[in-house]
């Protein structure tokens, strides 16, 4: 017996659907350790599971702010870093932008990333609670 377990990814803006694959498992003849998910499935599974919503959240969010809010110009990228942000099911490793301020604007500094700005602590609320 073959289980295929996808995510879809529907978009508030109308985009076709996405549909990502998070894991294949295959089962033969049922055996006691092979009813259901073993412990080292169910982590992979719900890393993959994180790890593709939390990669879909964060494009939208960045598309959301790589436009100047006061006249609308797209911001110039100044380059991509990688952020990591621990949650109580692991730690994620995102790609953090980093755009240019719009001249338009008389701002501190040359540069910001909106993601580095969103966290700050770099740890979700969530597994701060659980640690204390």
């Amino acid at each position: 017996m073959k289980f295929r377990i996808q995510i879809a990814i529907e978009s508030e803006k109308g985009e076709p659907e996405r549909v990502h694959e998070v894991a294949r498992l295959e089962r033969g003849t049922l055996k006691a350790e092979e009813l259901g998910l073993t412990l080292a499935e169910a982590k992979s599974i719900l890393g993959e599971i994180q790890q593709a919503m939390v990669e879909q959240q964060v494009i939208d969010f960045v598309a959301e702010r790589d436009g100047c809010p006061h006249c609308g110009r797209n911001l110039t990228l100044k380059g991509k870093h990688e952020m990591v942000f621990r949650t109580a099911f692991g730690k994620l490793k995102l790609e953090s932008p980093r755009f240019y301020n719009c001249r338009c604007q008389a701002v501190p500094g040359k540069s910001f990333s909106p993601l580095a700005e969103l966290l700050q602590e770099r740890t979700s609320p969530e597994l701060l609670y659980l640690e204390t």
